[in-house]
C-alpha cells in the first residue's frame, strides 16, 4: 500500500528534502525552500496520519513551488497553502480511488485510514474534487491508461 508514513518519508529523502525534528512554537511543521528542509515538531502529532498529512502538505510546497515569507500578505499565504493542499491531494488522494471508496460505502474514518491522512484532509479532498467538477454520484470514466489523473 503506497499510503504510509514510511513511503512518504522515503519519497522526501529521494527528493533530497531533509526532514528534521525541531521544537516549534507557532507551527507543527514548516517547509524551508532554501536548503530543502522540512522542520517537524513531533510533540504536535498524536498519530501517524496527522504526521503524514503534514508531511505530504509540506512536500507539496516543494512540488508546486508555493512558498511565502512570514511577513507575506495574508492573501498570498492563503493562495500558497491552497495550492500546496491541492498538489498534496491530487498526488496522494487520487480521485478515482477516493470515488471508489465512497461508492463502496467506506466511512470517513475508513477512508482516512486507507490513505493514512486525517479525516479533515479527506473532507478537504472531497471538497476540492467537487469544486473542480469531479462527480461522486456516478462511477468515474476511465480515460487512457492513468485513471488517477482524470479530468472532468
Amino acid at each position: 500500500m503506497p499510503y504510509t508514513l514510511e513511503q512518504t518519508e522515503r519519497e522526501l529523502d529521494e527528493q533530497d528534502i531533509l526532514v528534521l525534528p525541531v521544537p516549534l512554537r507557532a507551527h507543527s511543521c514548516l517547509a524551508l525552500q532554501n536548503g530543502r528542509i522540512v522542520g517537524v515538531d513531533p510533540a504536535h502529532f498524536g498519530t501517524e496520519a496527522e504526521l503524514r498529512t503534514a508531511l505530504i502538505h509540506e512536500q507539496a510546497h516543494f512540488s508546486s513551488g508555493t512558498f511565502y515569507l512570514p511577513y507575506s500578505p495574508y492573501q498570498l499565504k492563503c493562495q500558497a497553502e491552497y495550492r500546496a493542499d491541492k498538489a498534496a491531494i491530487l498526488k496522494n488522494l487520487p480521485y478515482a480511488e477516493l470515488a471508489a471508496c465512497l461508492r463502496r460505502g467506506d466511512t470517513l474514518p475508513e477512508i482516512a485510514e486507507h490513505f493514512c491522512v486525517t479525516e479533515r484532509f479527506v473532507q478537504k479532498a472531497y471538497e476540492l474534487y467537487r469544486a473542480l467538477g469531479y462527480p461522486f454520484d456516478e462511477p468515474p470514466c476511465v480515460c487512457g491508461e492513468d485513471a488517477t489523473d482524470l479530468r472532468p
